[in-house]
């Protein structure tokens, strides 16, 4: 009992940092994500339907790139929700998507396929308006699960409601 007790101290000092605020504090692992592309694919579109910030951002890679039409790239996870999820969310509903193909193989994966939503009225669209699209999003393996790493978007012109 006498030469475990300072053992016991010890792990105890290591456990909680003997008192010294420049030891980080423990982090509880990263939940699993999906572990198949059909999984992510499911996640995502779930979570885009629902306008689920934070389930939707949990399927971009940390390095995910962001493209749409003719405007600059966006990459990074944190910058991609905003500019992608979160704009859209606050700014539309409705969503709908048509998926057209998906492949994939061990370690990378895409789908593609064509998409509807409306835009909610705002200032310059008081009665709100309609949208439609084409979309593409490459996936790969991190680890033992699916991320997606890349999404462009395509849009055509929004239809004014009237």
């Amino acid at each position: 009992m006498k030469t475990s007790l300072p053992l016991l101290a010890v792990a105890t000092l290591l456990a909680f940092g003997a008192g010294n605020a420049s030891v980080p504090a423990a982090t509880l692992p990263a939940a699993a994500g999906p572990a198949t592309m059909t999984a992510l694919t499911q996640q995502l579109t779930d979570a885009l339907k629902q306008q689920d910030l934070t389930k939707a951002t949990a399927c971009l890679s940390k390095k995910v790139r962001y493209l749409v039409n003719t405007e600059a790239v966006v990459s990074g996870r944190d910058s991609v929700s905003t500019a992608w999820l979160k704009q859209t969310f606050d700014n539309t509903s409705n969503l709908k998507l048509t998926p057209l193909q998906s492949g994939s193989d061990a370690t990378m994966g895409y789908d593609t396929g064509y998409y509807t939503y409306d835009i909610k009225p705002m200032a310059n669209l008081p009665k709100g308006a309609s949208g439609h699209g084409s979309y593409m999003t490459l996936s790969r393996k991190e680890g033992a699960t699916w991320q997606v790493a890349y999404v462009h978007i395509a849009t055509d012109p929004i239809k004014v409601n009237k």
